[in-house]
């Protein structure tokens, strides 16, 4: 066998079925490519699809969550992250059908996700008509009549998908969001009839569901149970996880062992350890519960996947992110090409961005993310081999030169530093920027893979490249830290956020920050964990308010709140530096002063656009990409790369 990672992609027997490998796409979906439908949209279908094309043995769909059923609801509320499939329209049934046979076009179990929150009502056929059971209610409110009625549901609906052609059923019992694990969880349930107490008791809701859903499929089909593997201080222990899955295993196949609370179960760079939850599935194993054992949470490396499940600490590794990152992950693990893995940034931007943008499907590293269903219609064939200069060096340079290399034609790269990297070689320096120092080298080995020209040390005029015989240049000379009109910004006590970044030890003991966006306060971070004492001023009445907010910010918080010479300052407006004190005003406009040996600026980036609009006219076609163009993040600067480049 030739096969690098052959305990990975080793064939698993669960529940009367075959997976084709170890490999499983958990319950995912970029937050906004479901519309209003309350069936699978085309882009939905095909998000899925191709999570099958690409190797997933499991591709779990979000779909059923009954809460947004009906709802009216402000677009601050991302409720667009949880469709909700009308399981009783047999107009819906259909799309629900096709979504099951397009993943099942590529030999890959067809699974749904339940996710039924707090504020769920039930839905449950009572002869022609549908009632809804509330579950609007606290854990001690509930009779025991209700309860079976909600147990039944959770059956009906699982049922019904059976019905329709899905293979698997994965049911939410994680992070006390869902009425069963609020039952489990001696945090959420203080009854003290037979449903709480003692953890046999607590169990007692979340196994019923779990029976009815068996008696209700029968043998041949798989359920999964998502399960918190242990909870905050308080709540059930990892070993009451094994004493409950001891008592659950005759119901379920498979148990995916999870964090404690929400937040941490989306890895981000401020985990040290790039997959942070491994114990807790090696400590089930170990243990003789009868089912099988997924982990999930930062997965990636290959490498360390089949590390896992060749030395048995799982039997099967969930990821979602990476799936969503890598549009060919699965072919990447068969054609053992972990080189050629896209890293993840961990920005959790799959989740939605900042607190002020759009509604929108994004990933940072794969630009085909929200385009999925309509690629095909957006690129254009290839013409025919053309000679084409890049100028910059920068993630969106080299996304653009690959891109363009990969479409036959003749790229010369030029960057007038002594290395690639451009706006992004700033994680070099900082530790909790481990992920995107990682897409870093993954550009730069991947331009050196290919048969690019690079020109480095070489800053580029359009003298230069006259006479030179090129078909299309591209300009991605990036953009230049704004020096705001404060008097004294000028002192020589004043660097801009990337020199901090890159030569903290040169900054005086006392550092103001001047713009508490996303990146004054990394520099901030970054600062204090050297030992200066810095202060961020922020103009608006929120730190970071640039940062993602779902899944990103609650980590990125706890980072700069454990560091104790980290201090800040909202609705401050800087207006002058004088000598070595910074002077603003506060939220009530009152005047005030800060001690400061040094001062870091960061108050938002500038393209260079008047000079990469110089080397319009020297080449038949002239594009801009990238920040030269307007300010852009990683995940702007991909999709305008590559979204030019598959258009020549």
């Amino acid at each position: 066998m030739s096969l690098k990672y052959k305990h990975l992609l080793a064939p698993l027997e669960v529940g009367g079925y075959v997976l084709k490998n170890r490999m499983s796409a958990s319950n995912s979906l970029p937050h906004f490519l479901q519309g209003p439908e309350p069936y699978p949209a085309d882009s939905v279908i095909t998000h899925f699809a191709n999570k099958a094309k690409s190797g997933a043995a499991i591709v779990t769909c979000m779909g059923i969550n009954n809460f947004t059923r009906g709802a009216k609801l402000p677009m601050d509320f991302d409720v667009a992250h949880f469709p909700d499939f009308d399981l009783y329209d047999p107009t819906c049934q259909n799309y629900l059908m096709q979504l099951a046979d397009a993943i099942h076009f590529y030999d890959s179990i067809a699974c749904m996700g339940f996710f039924v929150g707090p504020a769920s009502d039930y839905p449950l056929l009572d002869g022609d008509s549908l009632k809804m059971i509330d579950a609007h209610k606290a854990v001690s409110e509930y009779d025991e009549v209700t309860l079976e009625l909600i147990a039944d549901s959770y059956a009906e609906q699982v049922s019904i998908l059976k019905r329709l052609g899905f293979d698997m059923a994965s049911i939410h019992f994680a992070y006390r969001g869902q009425l069963p694990s609020q039952f489990l969880s001696p945090l959420t349930n203080n009854r003290t009839d037979k449903f709480g107490g003692s953890l046999e008791n607590r169990a007692r809701f979340p196994l019923m569901v779990l029976e009815r859903i068996r008696k209700a499929v029968g043998p041949d089909f798989i359920i999964e149970c998502l399960l918190s593997a242990e909870e905050p201080a308080g709540g059930y222990t990892l070993d009451d996880t094994v004493a409950f899955l001891k008592m659950a295993e005759k119901y379920i196949n498979i148990v995916q062992l999870r964090a404690p609370v929400v937040d941490p179960a989306h890895p981000t760079g401020f985990n040290p350890a790039a997959e942070p939850f491994v114990h807790y599935a090696e400590y089930v194993k170990k243990s003789g519960a009868n089912v099988l054992v997924a982990t999930i949470g930062g997965y990636q490396d290959l490498n360390t996947c089949e590390e896992i499940i060749a030395t048995g600490k799982a039997d099967i590794i969930s990821m979602a992110r990476s799936w969503i990152s890598n549009p060919n992950y699965g072919q990447l693990a068969y054609e053992g090409r972990q080189e050629d893995v896209v890293p993840c940034l961990r920005c959790n931007k799959c989740h939605g961005r900042g607190k002020e943008d759009p509604f929108v499907s994004v990933c940072s590293v794969n630009p085909l993310i929200g385009l999925e269903h309509m690629i095909d219609k957006l690129v254009v064939a290839p013409a025919a081999s053309k000679n084409i200069a890049v100028i910059g060096g920068g993630p969106a340079g080299m996304k653009a030169a690959m891109e363009l290399h990969d479409r036959g034609h003749k790229v010369t790269l030029f960057e007038a530093a002594d290395a690639l990297g451009g706006a992004i070689k700033h994680a070099d320096y900082v530790d909790f920027k481990w992920p995107l120092k990682k897409f870093k080298d993954y550009l730069i080995h991947q331009i050196a893979k290919r048969d690019i020209v690079v020109r480095l040390n070489t800053k580029v005029t359009p003298e230069l490249l006259k006479g030179k015989n090129y078909d299309v240049i591209l300009a991605a000379l990036g953009a230049q830290p704004i020096k705001p009109p404060i008097p004294g910004i000028d002192n020589e006590r004043v660097v801009s956020a990337n020199d901090a970044f890159i030569n903290p030890d040169a900054l005086g003991k006392n550092v103001v920050v001047i713009g508490g966006g996303e990146v004054g306060v990394e520099a901030g971070m970054v600062l204090a964990k050297k030992g200066h004492n810095v202060t961020v001023l922020e103009l608006r009445d929120m730190l970071a308010a640039d940062a993602t907010i779902i899944h990103y910010r609650s980590m990125f918080e706890e980072a700069w709140e454990a560091l104790d010479t980290f201090r800040y300052i909202l609705n401050a407006c800087c207006y002058a530096i004088k000598g070595n004190e910074v002077i603003y005003t506060d939220k009530n406009g009152e005047e005030k002063v800060i001690q400061a040996d040094s001062v870091v600026v960061s108050t938002g980036m500038k393209a260079n656009k008047a000079e990469a609009l110089e080397f319009y006219g020297i080449a038949d076609r002239f594009y801009m990409i990238g920040d030269c163009k307007k300010p852009a993040t990683v995940q702007q600067a991909m999709r305008s790369a590559f979204s030019v480049a598959v258009t020549i």
